[in-house]
């Protein structure tokens, strides 16, 4: 399933797996006759699969990416390594809460293999749905109650607007309103995400259209290039707008009385998410606990599944 999911051809899996094309043929019939239901719809050129295929590909998926991971920890413990931990993670905790628990994580398993992944939440949630992470620190998304994760709620992400240290608008030194804002220059997440969404409401509660010069852009790299060699702005978490404050990089932007809170006001906290704890490995389970205990958490205890 997993070889015709990323080939959608009978010939390419076949030669992939090293088998004949009638074998892997007869494998797909024998699958589909024992489920009942047609995984591919047979073309020309291929095949394509159909609902009920791209859900057996999905799970065919996560079934060789936990075997993998089986395959790592067990190599990695005989070769004298406490495990391996794959972390994913939004932006903001990269600026302060993660490099305080790696630290803490050397200290007491100095031979542990940890891997991080950063991207949204949504990409995030989907890696680990499909088996290629095992702890996130994210936010929870489940709109259509597909995932069934276990959620222990940390911290809240302000947002903040900012800008090079000598851009115009803060050499100006005044409280900047939505009006101000409208027609600068803007490097946004993109479409969909929870800041660029947030931040566009700003605009619509003020009963104005949000900015239309806009760069979208999610590499960090990418994004504070654009401020240090253009008249930009952007939004960051405000522990990142900290970090790179102090080292006179950028600044935040002193946004009207109101305007902040309104930006902030339906942002929920990220946290912690599993799969399921008791399915954690152990070098997984000891990370978890470390990070359970990083900082004060406001809203420790509660969890959701």
């Amino acid at each position: 399933m997993a070889a015709l999911g990323e080939t959608c051809n009978l010939n390419h899996a076949a030669e992939g797996l090293s088998i004949s094309q009638p074998a892997i043929s007869k494998l797909l019939k024998e699958l589909e006759d024992a489920l009942g239901v047609h995984l591919f719809e047979r073309q020309a050129r291929g095949v394509i699969p159909t609902a009920y295929g791209e859900t057996m590909i999905r799970h065919a998926n996560h079934l060789l990416s936990t075997l993998d991971g089986a395959y790592a920890e067990i190599s990695a413990m005989r070769h004298g390594q406490s495990g391996r931990v794959r972390l994913g993670t939004i932006l903001t905790p990269c600026a302060d809460l993660l490099p305080d628990t790696l630290n803490k994580v050397r200290q007491t398993h100095p031979d542990l293999e940890i891997s991080i992944q950063t991207g949204s939440s949504e990409q995030l949630l989907e890696a680990l749905d499909n088996g290629e992470l095992d702890i996130l620190v994210a936010r929870y998304f489940d709109k259509h109650d597909r995932y069934g994760f276990q959620y222990e709620p940390m911290f809240q992400e302000p947002i903040h607007v900012c800008a090079r240290i000598d851009h115009p608008l803060i050499r100006a030194g005044r409280a900047l309103s939505p009006a101000d804002l409208q027609h600068e220059d803007w490097v946004l997440p993109p479409d969909g995400s929870v800041m660029r969404a947030e931040f566009e409401a700003l605009f619509y509660r003020a009963a104005m259209l949000p900015p239309t010069r806009v760069v979208t852009a999610e590499n960090l790299l990418m994004v504070t290039n654009l401020l240090e060699q253009n008249n930009m702005l952007t939004l960051l978490p405000k522990g990142v707008v900290q970090h790179y404050m102090r080292y006179n990089m950028l600044t935040q932007v002193t946004l009207t009385q109101g305007v902040q809170k309104a930006l902030d006001r339906n942002l929920a906290p990220y946290g912690l998410i599993v799969r399921d704890e008791h399915l954690l490995a152990p070098a997984a389970k000891a990370v978890l606990e470390i990070l359970r205990r990083a900082g004060n958490n406001p809203y420790e205890g509660k969890v959701r599944v």
